[in-house]
């Protein structure tokens, strides 16, 4: 079966790198600047059509917060060599990220940020299988393959969003969403900036679970290498 793959995988970087040269002869980069101007054409409009009705300026949109304090976000992250793909997740407003020795919460239009996060499936099977080939990749090697490759992306991918976003509205929803990527995540043992059981610590605080919280907030601190000045300022919220 290793062998199979090594040779799947041999032919996916050949594939891959004649990719690289093609583009290196027609290389006429899309700056950020035409990029912004075609995200507000395209991308914009069309991520308005499944909720996401905001938009940054540049490379985040999202929803308002529903009535259980959960906004639906998607983010255009930027690769190394030109082009980039869509994550996608939601944020809330009873959740902080540690910056230094403080929580930051997410409440504002400006401090929106992807807490639950995760990639487009083109990107995610990449990473998965270890393939230089991502079906998602939107490429901004010149004018003509960024836009076919941003229109494909989003074809492919929004009806999976928005089935997401559907799927992870309420509380309870992202609760039972989490439990099951935490059961693959500890068969992967992935180490997140986020881990999922500090987003389940504090979803079971609102739901006024201390017991469950409790057992989320050791397994985090368990398996992640937080700092110790981290630690002191997660148990003080505790």
């Amino acid at each position: 079966m290793n062998i199979i793959r090594e040779i799947k995988q041999f032919f996916e970087r050949r594939k891959a790198l004649k990719e690289v040269y093609d583009d290196l002869k027609n290389l006429n980069e899309v700056k950020l600047e035409q990029r912004i101007k075609v995200f507000n054409e395209i991308v914009t409009p069309r991520l308005a059509e499944i909720g996401l009705k905001n938009w940054n300026g540049k490379y985040i949109w999202f929803s308002d917060f529903n009535e259980e304090g959960v906004k639906h976000v998607v983010e255009y992250n930027v690769f190394k060599y030109f082009g980039g793909s869509f994550s996608f997740g939601n944020c809330y407003n009873f959740i902080p990220t540690i910056s230094g020795r403080k929580l930051i919460f997410h409440k504002t239009d400006k401090s929106t940020k992807i807490i639950y996060y995760k990639k487009s499936e083109g990107w995610q099977k990449s990473d998965d299988e270890d393939s230089p080939i991502n079906i998602d990749h939107i490429s901004t090697v010149n004018e003509e393959k960024f836009h076919k490759s941003l229109n494909e992306v989003l074809d492919r991918n929004l009806p999976k969003f928005e089935k997401w976003f559907e799927q992870n509205e309420s509380i309870e929803q992202n609760i039972k969403s989490l439990l099951k990527d935490v059961e693959h995540e500890k068969k992967e043992f992935i180490r997140r900036i986020i881990s999922f059981d500090y987003i389940l610590y504090f979803l079971y605080r609102q739901k006024g679970n201390k017991n469950e919280a409790e057992k989320h907030f050791k397994q985090h601190i368990k398996r992640n290498l937080n700092s110790p000045e981290e630690i002191e300022l997660l148990k003080e919220k505790n």
